[in-house]
C-alpha cells in the first residue's frame, strides 16, 4: 500500500513537473512558445477509474502536447503507459521472467501423482516446445546456451506429456542432452526429480538428513543458520529425502537413452577433487557416513527428527502463499504430504496444490505452471492434444501469459 502511495506521488510530481516546464516555456523563451493565456498547472482532483478498469487519462493532462521538449513528453508517456497498467484497486503488476524449469518441474510432480494425462499438461509442454533451442536444449536464460539440467528436465516433462522421442525435435534434444555429459550429470534439484521418477538412484543423489531439525541454533550447522530462503527448500526436501518416494512409470516412458552410462551406475553427488583437504570432499565424505548410518538404521532419531520437520511444515502453511512462497518449496511439500500419508483428499494436501494452480496463468488456450509471484511469456500449439505427434511435425504458434493477483489462503483442519 506504501509503495502503491509513493507512486502515485511520484506520477502527479512527474505531471505537475511537466506543466510546470510548458509554463515556464512561456516565460524564459527556453521551450516553444505556448500560447499567451494557455493554463500552466494540472487540473486537480484524483484520477477517475473508468468503467474497463482503467485509468482515466484527462483528469491532470494537457492536450496541447504539440509544444513540449523531448523530456517531458517521455515522462508524459511514462505516465500513461504506468496509469495504463494500474489495476482498478491501485495495484501494479508485472512479469518476472524465468527459464521452463517451472513447467517441466510442474510436469513431473503431476507425473509423481499419476496425473501426466491432464490437459493442464499438454499445454504446459506446449509451452515448454515453444522455448527450445534451434540446435535442440534449452537455455536458463533469455540468449544463453542450452543448460543440461533444463534440457533434461524439459526433454522428460514432454515425454512424459506424450511427445514421442523420435520427433525431429526430440532427437535434436537428446543429442544435445548426450554432448553435454548426459543426465547422470545434472544439478542436485534434477537428479531428485529423477529418483523420484525412478530414473535415477537415491544413492546418487546428496543426503538431506531430517536430523537437521534436531540441532540447536549455536551449532554450527543448523537451519537456522541458513538464509530463509534455503530453509524453506531443506525442510521439505529433507522429508522427501528421508522416504524416498518413486512412481514407477509405464514402459516406455523413461528416460534412459539420455544417460551415457547406465543410470544405477555408482557415481558421486559431485565429483571429488583433486586435494584430498577440500570442502568438497569432506561434505563427499559426511554423504557416505549419513548413508551408511542410514543403512544401518537411525530409529527413534530419525523418527523425531521427522516428526520435528512435519511440525515445522504445517506452521509454514498458515498465512502463506505456499512454504517460502517459492515453486521448490511449493513442489516438495505436495511430495512431502505424500510421503507423510496425507491423501489427495485432505485439506492439507488440496491447500498445496491450490498454491500450485493458483499460479496457472491461461491465455491463447495456453497453460504454463509458473514461478515466484510472475510468470513467462509465449504459449504455443493450439492443436496439440497430448496424443503423440508424428515424427518431425513441431508446434509453431505463441500465446503469452501475464501475473495472476491471488489472495492468502490456510488450509482447514
Amino acid at each position: 500500500m506504501l509503495c502503491q502511495h509513493a507512486l502515485r506521488l511520484l506520477l502527479h510530481e512527474l505531471a505537475t513537473k511537466r506543466y510546470s516546464m510548458c509554463d515556464s516555456s512561456a516565460k524564459i523563451g527556453s521551450f516553444s512558445s505556448v500560447e499567451k493565456g494557455a493554463e500552466g498547472n494540472p487540473v486537480s482532483g484524483p484520477y477517475t477509474v473508468l468503467a474497463h478498469n482503467k485509468r482515466s487519462f484527462t483528469n491532470g493532462f494537457r492536450h496541447d502536447v504539440d509544444h513540449r521538449s523531448p523530456l517531458s513528453a517521455a515522462m508524459e508517456r511514462t505516465c500513461h503507459c504506468l496509469l495504463e497498467r494500474q489495476a482498478a484497486d491501485g495495484h501494479w503488476v508485472g512479469e518476472l521472467q524465468g527459464d521452463t524449469i517451472l513447467e517441466s518441474e510442474y510436469i513431473l510432480l503431476l507425473a509423481f501423482l499419476g496425473r501426466e494425462g491432464e490437459e493442464k499438461v499438454a499445454k504446459a509442454a506446449r509451452y515448454i516446445l515453444t522455448q527450445q533451442l534451434p540446435e535442440g536444449g534449452w537455455n536458463n536464460y533469455p540468449g544463453g546456451p542450452a543448460d543440461l539440467s533444463v534440457s533434461v528436465k524439459a526433454y522428460f516433462a514432454l515425454k512424459l506429456a506424450g511427445h514421442d522421442p523420435d520427433c525431429s525435435y526430440m532427437r535434436r534434444a537428446c543429442s544435445v542432452i548426450r554432448a553435454l555429459g548426459g543426465a547422470a550429470q545434472c544439478n542436485s534439484f534434477t537428479k531428485f526429480y529423477l529418483a523420484l521418477l525412478g530414473q535415477f538412484p537415491y544413492a546418487n543423489c546428496p543426503a538431506v538428513p531430517p536430523e537437521m531439525m534436531l540441532l540447536p541454533k549455536w551449532a554450527y550447522i543448523n537451519i537456522y543458520a541458513m538464509s530463509s530462503w534455503t530453509r524453506t527448500i531443506i525442510v521439505p526436501l529433507s522429508i522427501f529425502y528421508a522416504h524416498k518416494p518413486v512412481r514407477v512409470l509405464p514402459p516406455g516412458l523413461g528416460i534412459r537413452e539420455l544417460f551415457l552410462e547406465p543410470p544405477e551406475t555408482p557415481l558421486w553427488p559431485h565429483p571429488p577433487t583433486r586435494r584430498r583437504l577440500t570442502a568438497t570432499n569432506f561434505f563427499l565424505a559426511l554423504d557416505q557416513v549419513i548413508k551408511r548410518l542410514e543403512a544401518w538404521g537411525l530409529g527413534p532419531i530419525r523418527s523425531a527428527a521427522l516428526k520435528r520437520a512435519k511440525a515445522w511444515l504445517r506452521e509454514h502453511f498458515s498465512d502463506s502463499d505456499g512454504v517460502g512462497a517459492i515453486f521448490p518449496p511449493m513442489i516438495y511439500t505436495v511430495v512431502s504430504l505424500r510421503c507423510l500419508g496425507y491423501p489427495d483428499d485432505s485439506p492439507e494436501m488440496r491447500w498445496a496444490l491450490k498454491q500450485l494452480d493458483d499460479l496457472i496463468i491461461e491465455e491463447d488456450h495456453t497453460a504454463c505452471a509458473a514461478l515466484l509471484l510472475a510468470r513467462l511469456g509465449h504459449g504455443a500449439d493450439a492443436h496439440w492434444t497430448g496424443r503423440r505427434r508424428p515424427a518431425g511435425d513441431a508446434p509453431s504458434s505463441t500465446a503469452s501469459r501475464t501475473l495472476a493477483d491471488r489472495p492468502r489462503s490456510t488450509p482447514a483442519g
